[in-house]
């Protein structure tokens, strides 16, 4: 027989071909692992100015109270800029105020009444620095001598001033002067201020100030926006990183940190609103900061004192530190200051895997559609599918758009297969359980590799697939089945029918399923209290927990489609469990697509949503077969009688 008579069975080759993507995918995952494991490192910060008013309420000296929580766990503090309302409030040694307040009335030609000013006495600490960095950032100021000392006229009016950044806060940053810690900086957004000139201030800082270590602008936008091209030239220059705060909306934040990318770190804090209209209680911050160190990789874990607690706030704020850093600890990351991750590309190795995955699948998808899975391959095919991946992974590697809708399409095929592998092997479930997840966790690789770089890892761009995993294996499958007759009747049958309550009802609750799944996808508001407290006990428990969708709904009803196809019951009403059961495979393949959760983790994940998933499932098929059943039997034969 020659060697063009060769037949391949089209399973054996999927299952083949996802085995070298599996291996070009671990290839292409070394320089991100290696990352995660030597950039694992996390740092708790607190505001500088809570540090000081705890010393204060505990009457100790500040530097004595920053030492004890820095031996309880706190890594560094965050120093930012006085606002005008802070000024004026006395929070610095100076007198601000409006021109005509301050001058009392005698105001020079040319200044105007309502303008901030600033009167610095003679002696005053700091009126070096303050006089330097006032000509850097207000370059229009006036300099009026005035009652033995100076007062600075700002080129803005007093209202504009008020929730601006004016000046640093010098007196902390004098607390800090001889102690070796990390500090973050804080400007403040000014209106009316050039970037030019926000940087110029900025650079005095940074000089005097050999501290800082990164950068958190404060406000609804980014001090100089738009003109950052000044401020992220000056940070690249000196080597200091910006934070990006999770789920932040805060105006210009984006150019900043794709201006100054990879230095880059990710920084998760709770608003004191959300702590109050959520009642959140300590506990649940401490689970919510080493959640998100141990989840998402944040670097950054930016804590403050409660309002809410009275007596000793060192002593229970200390105690919250120490909580986070030993829990941290435990899991393996380590309390120190983070590094910026190395940058590197994504490997041809990486694009391959995925471009040959999406080959595979979409052939795969094809044959189950028109009926030809069971057909055998001729070697001609596997060389056409051969130089197709090869030439897609060189595009991929080169056109962006073409990479993305790869990705995603990649993400719903493999979510689609995995589902339709695993229902089929009803006969042998234990194979076809296996078989579906082995083709998520094949084609999940693949896209952590590709897609596993330091550009999606910090969240500089979106991966698009995530929503389209949800929502279009649950419609293929159903295409399948109808187009299949898997399900008694056929697409047109059932449209050209009509239809019977029963159905209705079926349909009602998968939309209104869907349309829950796809809204709490990444909405953690909505997310009921019981199943808060049961994530975290599960994370507690098995450091990764597995995902709701996987344990209570995929792979329960992956379970419940086994047990009544193989006891051949309720025909017309049983697709329901088959389109359920894509939600544990769509499930699997979207923790791959989370490129800022650790790779180990995420398979740590999966395997403990896959066996808690069958066994609640085990526990649902159990009751159906022994109580549900026997006692509807007893049932109709009571109403038959």
């Amino acid at each position: 027989m020659g060697g063009a008579d060769v037949r391949i069975r089209q399973g054996n080759l999927i299952l083949s071909g996802l085995a070298i993507v599996a291996v070009l995918a671990a290839a292409g995952l070394i320089p991100r692992i290696s990352a995660e494991r030597s950039h694992s490192v996390a740092a708790i910060v607190t505001d500088m100015r809570d540090v000081a008013n705890i010393a204060r309420e505990a009457g100790i000296p500040v530097p004595r109270a920053l030492e004890e929580l820095r031996s309880r766990g706190l890594t560094g503090v965050a120093v930012g800029e006085l606002t005008g309302q802070e000024l004026f409030e006395g929070m610095l040694h100076v007198e601000y105020g409006s021109a005509e307040n301050l001058l009392h009335g005698d105001i020079p030609e040319g200044i105007w009444p309502d303008a901030a000013a600033l009167f610095l006495k003679p002696g005053s600490p700091f009126s070096a620095e303050i006089d330097l960095f006032i000509s850097r950032k207000f370059p229009g100021s006036s300099s009026v001598p005035f009652r033995g000392g100076t007062l600075h006229v700002l080129p803005l009016s007093l209202g504009a001033t008020l929730e601006a950044g004016i000046l640093p806060d010098f007196t902390l940053f004098e607390l800090l002067r001889d102690i070796d810690i990390p500090v973050i900086y804080r400007p403040g957004a000014t209106p009316g201020v050039a970037g030019e000139d926000v940087a110029n201030a900025m650079a005095l800082v940074l000089d005097s100030k050999p501290g800082i270590r990164s950068v958190v602008p404060a406000g609804f936008f980014v001090a100089g926006y738009p003109e950052l091209e000044p401020v992220s030239r000056l940070l690249r220059e000196r080597g200091i990183t910006v934070a990006k705060v999770e789920f932040s909306q805060q105006t210009g934040i984006g150019f900043l940190e794709k201006a100054l990318f990879p230095n880059v770190l990710s920084l998760h804090s709770v608003r004191r609103e959300e702590i109050l209209s959520r009642r959140l209680t300590r506990d649940d911050l401490v689970e919510r900061f080493v959640r998100a160190s141990r989840e998402r990789s944040v670097q950054l874990l930016y804590i403050r004192p409660s309002d809410l607690l009275s007596g000793s706030r060192l002593q229970r704020f200390g105690d919250e530190c120490e909580r986070i850093s030993v829990r941290l600890e435990k899991l393996g990351i380590k309390m120190g200051w983070p590094e910026a991750l190395p940058l590197w590309s994504t490997s041809f190795a990486s694009a391959l895997a995925c471009a040959l995955a999406l080959v595979l699948l979409s052939l795969r998808t094809g044959a189950r559609m028109t009926g030809r899975e069971n057909e055998d391959t001729g070697l001609k095919t596997v060389l056409v599918i051969i130089v197709v991946a090869v030439s897609l992974a060189a595009v991929m590697l080169r056109v962006s758009l073409v990479s993305r809708i790869s990705g995603a399409l990649l993400a719903a095929l493999a979510a689609t297969e995995a589902s339709l592998s695993a229902l089929e092997g009803f006969r042998k479930p234990v194979r076809g359980v296996l078989s579906g997840v082995f083709v998520a966790v094949a084609s999940g690789l693949a896209i952590a590799a590709f897609f596993g770089t330091p550009w999606y890892m910090l969240r500089m761009g979106s991966f698009s697939g995530v929503k389209l995993t949800l929502l279009l294996p649950l419609v293929l499958v159903l295409l399948h089945d109808l187009k299949r007759r898997v399900h008694p009747e056929s697409l047109s049958g059932v449209l050209s029918r009509p239809p019977v309550w029963g159905e209705l009802v079926l349909i009602g609750g998968l939309v209104a399923a869907a349309g829950l799944v796809l809204f709490r996808s990444g909405n953690v508001s909505f997310v009921a209290g019981w199943e808060v407290r049961l994530r975290e006990l599960l994370e507690q428990i098995l450091i990764a927990r597995p995902r709701t969708k996987e344990i209570f709904a995929g792979y329960p009803a992956l379970l419940l489609w086994f047990t009544v196809r193989r006891i051949d019951i309720w025909p017309g009403y049983r697709e329901i469990f088959r389109v359920g059961s894509t939600l544990a495979f769509s499930s699997v393949v979207n923790s791959f697509c989370h490129f800022h959760t650790h790779t180990l983790f995420i398979l740590l994940r999966v395997f403990n949503g896959l066996w808690m998933g069958l066994l609640v499932g085990a526990v649902m098929a159990a009751v159906l077969v022994f109580l549900v059943l026997p006692a509807w039997r007893r049932w109709q034969g009571v109403i038959a009688g």
